[in-house]
C-alpha cells in the first residue's frame, strides 16, 4: 500500500509540474479569450459555442489548460479512472467510429460545424475555441472525450439536449468563500480539505435525469443541416414520462424509482484501492450500456464483458406466446394462447402464424435507445426439424456480414433530400425518416411469422426466436473502418417451443421454470402490444384474459381495457370500468386520468378538471396532465391558467411542441403579440415538414424489402430454407 501510494504521489507531482506553468490570472485568461477571439470563425453568431446548446458560466471561451488530463485525477481514484478509460465516455472523440463520421463533417461543411457534436464528444475542444479553422490551439484533451473534468464541472442543465448544459470555470477545490483553484492545487491540499474538492467536483445535479439529458438528448438544428429543427432522440424525457421515474401515472406498470446511476453506475469492487471507495466498492465508471464496439475494437475484455452482461441481464423479454392455425378447407383461423398452456393439433401441410411478444422488460426508455440509424437491433426467428435442420428463417447474419433484409427490426431508417437511403449517419443531410421502430419502456411488440407445415412432416417442430443486437450496422462499420470485420452480436433475450404435428398438450407445470413470467403478464404485454399497434378489439380481449387471471393486477387490466374501449369510442363501457376502478380505487390516478377523458366527452368539464388537478398534485411534472389541464383552462377562457401549464411543460421540455403552439394561441387570446410571434416561429421550426412523409413513402417504393417494417401490423411470411 505504501509502495501504491508513493508511486501516486510522484505521478501527481510530475503532472503538477507540467500543469503549473499554465496557470491563468485573470488579465492572462482575458488575453487568452481576446486572442482566440480574434481568428475565431463566429459563424453561427455572437454565441462561440452554437450550433450547440452548450455554453459557460462567462459565455465565452475557457482555456484549454483548464481541462487538466484525467490522469490527474487517476493517482487517486485509481479505479474510476481505469474504469473511465475504457468506457464510451472516455473514447467519445478518439474512437474510430465517431472520428469518421465527424471527419466527414468537417470536409463536407467545415470544422466549425462540429461544435454541436462535440458539446458532447470533446467539452474541451469546444470551450477552448479550438473548432474554428486555422486553429492553434493544442488539443492534448482530444485522447479524453468526456474527461473527468469536463464532467464534473458542469453546473447546470437546461433540458435542451445535445450539450443542454453550462460549463463552469474548471478547479480542483472550492473554498467556502467560493474561490476556485486549480493548477496550484496538491494532492495533499486535497487531502487536507475534503469539503472543498467535494464542492468543486460534486452537487445534487450529477445524480439527476437532467444532467445525463445534457447529452443524452439530441437533435439537429437548422444551422447544421440547412433545413429545419429535426429530433434526433429524447433518452431524458422517455426516462421522465416512464415509470421508473416515478413523474407519471400513465404506465402500464408501476416500478420502484431508477434513476440513470441506480442502473448505468451500480457499485462494484476497487481494486486498485480508490481513495472514494466505501467497503471496498464505488460507483462504476464504465457506465456499461449498450457499446460493445469500442471495447472490442481496442481490445479490452473487461469492459466488453461488462456492457456485454449489461445487454443479457434480463433488460428485455421474448416471448412466443400464440399460434394461428389454418388447416386446408377450414374456414377461421384456431387461436391458440397462451402457446405452452393449450391443446391443439397441428398437421401437415397447416398454415401457422406464430406471434411473438417482444417486451422492453428492466430499461427506462426506448430500446434500442438513441441512434438508431446505425445500431441494428432484430429478432431472430428459426424453425427446424428434430434432426436440426433449419426450414425457415428470419432475422439472420448473412455470410457477408449484413443482416437479413426481411428481419424484423427495430431501426431507424434516414431519408436524404433526393430521396436516397442516408447509411452512413450523415445527419445534416436528413429531411425525413421512412421508419423509427422502437419499444418504450414497460411497452411490448408483437412480431407474427407466419410458414406452412411441411406436407411430409412427422416427429417435432422446433420453433426458436432470439432478440439480438449488434453494435453497428455492417454498413456503417465497414465504412467507418475501411475494411470488413465482424463485431459481437449480443442475444438479449431467447425463447423456445417444442411442437408436435400431431396432438399437443401443455407443458407439464413440474416443468415450467420457476421464474417463468405469470400467464397474466404475458397477456397483458400481449394486450400492450395490440394497443400499440391499434388492434384495438383484439388488445381488449387480452386485457380481459389478464384481468381474470390476477387479482392484484385487476383494477390496472380493467383500466387497459377502458384505454381500448375509448380509442373505439365506446365511452359508456369505458365509464362503467373506470367508474368501479375510481369507487374502489379513489386515489388511483391513473383511473382519475382516463375518467377525465370521458367527462370531457360527456362535457362535464368541472368534474373533468378535478380529476386532472388531483393527478397533478400527485404528480406535478407529469406533461400529458398538464396539456390536458391547459386545453380545459383554454375551453374556460382561462388563458392565464393555460399559459402556466405550457411553461410548465417547457420548464420539464424546453422543445415541447404541444406546448410551443398552444402557448402561441394563448398568447395571442392576452394580446401578448411579440411573445406570440416568438411561439410562432418556434413552433414552425419544431413541428415536422409535409413535404417529409412524400419523401420517406417514396423512399420505402423504392426499398419493398424495408416497407414491410414500417407498418404497425404486418406479417413476416417465411419462405422455405434454401433445399426444401
Amino acid at each position: 500500500m505504501a509502495k501504491l501510494l508513493l508511486v501516486c504521489f510522484a505521478a501527481s507531482a510530475a503532472i503538477i509540474a507540467s500543469t503549473a506553468a499554465a496557470s491563468y490570472s485573470k488579465n492572462e485568461e482575458s488575453s487568452y479569450i481576446e486572442e482566440i477571439s480574434k481568428t475565431y470563425d463566429f459563424k453561427f453568431g455572437p454565441n462561440p459555442f452554437a450550433p450547440s446548446n452548450a455554453t459557460s458560466g462567462t459565455g465565452t471561451f475557457i482555456p484549454g489548460e483548464k481541462f487538466i488530463p484525467s490522469a490527474r485525477c487517476g493517482t487517486c481514484h485509481t479505479d474510476a479512472h481505469a474504469q473511465w478509460r475504457q468506457s464510451a465516455h472516455g473514447n467519445a472523440f478518439r474512437e474510430p467510429f465517431y472520428q469518421k463520421n465527424v471527419k466527414d463533417l468537417i470536409s463536407q461543411k467545415g470544422i466549425e460545424f462540429t461544435r454541436h457534436c462535440e458539446s458532447c464528444h470533446n467539452p474541451a475542444a469546444l470551450f477552448s475555441g479550438a473548432l474554428t479553422k486555422n486553429s492553434k490551439v493544442k488539443r492534448p484533451f482530444d485522447e479524453e472525450g468526456v474527461s473527468c473534468i469536463s464532467c464534473h464541472t458542469i453546473q447546470s442543465a437546461t433540458g435542451k439536449g445535445i450539450g443542454g448544459y453550462v460549463m463552469g470555470e474548471p478547479a480542483l477545490l472550492v473554498k467556502e468563500a467560493g474561490t476556485r483553484l486549480l493548477f496550484e492545487v496538491k494532492d495533499q491540499d486535497i487531502l487536507d480539505d475534503i469539503p472543498s474538492h467535494r464542492r468543486a467536483m460534486m452537487r445534487p445535479l450529477l445524480k439527476t435525469a437532467e444532467f445525463c439529458g445534457s447529452c443524452h438528448k439530441s437533435q439537429v438544428p437548422r444551422e447544421l443541416n440547412d433545413y429545419k429543427f429535426l429530433r434526433a432522440f429524447a433518452v431524458a424525457d422517455e426516462y421522465q414520462m416512464s415509470s421508473f421515474s416515478k413523474e407519471s401515472p400513465h404506465p402500464y406498470y408501476s416500478r420502484d424509482k431508477e434513476t440513470c446511476n441506480t442502473c448505468h453506475m451500480k457499485r462494484e469492487p476497487a481494486p486498485l484501492f480508490d481513495v472514494s471507495a466505501k467497503d471496498g466498492k464505488l460507483a462504476t465508471h464504465r457506465w456499461a450500456a449498450a457499446n460493445t464496439a469500442i471495447p472490442f475494437f481496442y481490445k479490452w475484455p473487461e469492459q466488453l464483458d461488462a456492457v456485454t452482461k449489461f445487454l443479457e441481464n434480463d433488460a428485455l423479454g421474448i416471448d412466443i406466446f400464440s399460434l394461428k392455425l389454418k388447416s386446408s378447407g377450414v374456414s377461421a383461423e384456431e387461436f391458440v394462447a397462451p402457446l405452452n398452456r393449450s391443446s391443439f393439433t397441428v398437421k401437415a401441410a397447416d398454415r401457422i402464424t406464430a406471434e411473438v411478444v417482444v417486451t422492453n422488460k428492466n430499461i427506462g426508455h426506448s430500446f434500442p435507445p438513441e441512434l438508431r440509424d446505425f445500431y441494428e437491433a432484430y429478432v431472430e426467428f428459426v424453425v427446424t426439424d428434430d434432426t436440426g435442420k433449419t426450414l425457415y428463417q428470419s432475422g439472420f447474419i448473412k455470410p457477408n456480414g449484413h443482416l437479413d433484409e426481411s428481419a424484423h427490426n427495430y431501426k431507424t431508417y434516414l431519408v436524404k433530400a433526393d430521396g436516397s437511403f442516408n447509411d452512413k449517419h450523415h445527419i445534416w443531410r436528413t429531411r425525413g425518416v421512412a421508419q423509427n421502430n422502437q419499444i418504450q419502456s414497460g411497452r411490448s411488440d408483437l412480431v407474427r411469422y407466419q410458414f406452412r407445415v411441411p406436407a411430409n412432416a412427422m416427429g417435432i417442430l422446433h420453433l426458436k426466436t432470439r432478440l439480438q443486437y449488434r453494435r453497428f450496422t455492417r454498413v456503417f462499420s465497414d465504412y467507418a473502418l475501411g475494411k470488413s470485420l465482424d463485431y459481437p452480436v449480443v442475444t438479449m433475450a431467447s425463447a423456445q417451443y417444442v411442437m408436435r404435428v400431431g396432438e399437443n398438450g401443455p407443458v407439464p407445470a413440474g416443468e415450467i421454470p420457476k421464474n417463468a413470467m405469470p400467464d397474466w403478464r404475458r397477456w397483458n404485454n400481449y394486450g400492450i402490444a395490440l394497443i400499440d399497434q391499434k388492434q384495438y378489439p383484439l388488445a381488449i380481449d387480452a386485457f380481459i384474459r389478464a384481468a381474470a387471471l390476477d387479482e392484484k393486477y385487476r383494477p390496472m387490466a380493467h383500466l387497459n381495457q377502458a384505454i381500448g374501449l375509448i380509442e373505439l369510442d365506446q365511452y359508456n363501457q369505458a365509464a362503467r370500468l373506470l367508474d368501479g376502478v375510481v369507487k374502489a380505487y379513489p386515489d388511483n390516478m391513473r383511473a382519475l386520468f382516463q375518467q377525465a377523458r370521458v367527462f370531457i366527452r360527456r362535457g362535464q368539464l368541472d368534474e373533468a378538471e378535478a380529476n386532472i388537478r388531483r393527478v397533478l398534485a400527485a404528480y406535478p411534472r407529469d406533461r400529458t396532465s398538464l396539456h390536458q389541464l391547459g386545453e380545459l383552462c383554454k375551453i374556460k377562457h382561462d388563458f392565464s391558467g393555460a399559459r402556466e401549464c405550457y411553461e410548465k411543460i417547457l420548464a420539464i421540455d424546453p422543445e415541447d411542441l404541444g406546448a410551443h403552439y398552444n402557448l402561441m394561441l394563448v398568447f395571442r387570446k392576452l394580446g401578448m403579440k411579440e411573445e406570440a410571434k416568438r411561439e410562432s416561429g418556434i413552433f414552425a421550426d419544431l413541428k415536422d415538414d409535409p413535404g417529409a412523409l412524400p419523401l420517406a413513402n417514396m423512399f420505402l417504393r423504392k426499398h419493398p424489402e424495408m416497407s414491410n417494417e414500417s407498418v404497425f401490423w404486418h406479417i413476416h411470411n417465411l419462405s422455405p430454407a434454401p433445399g426444401l
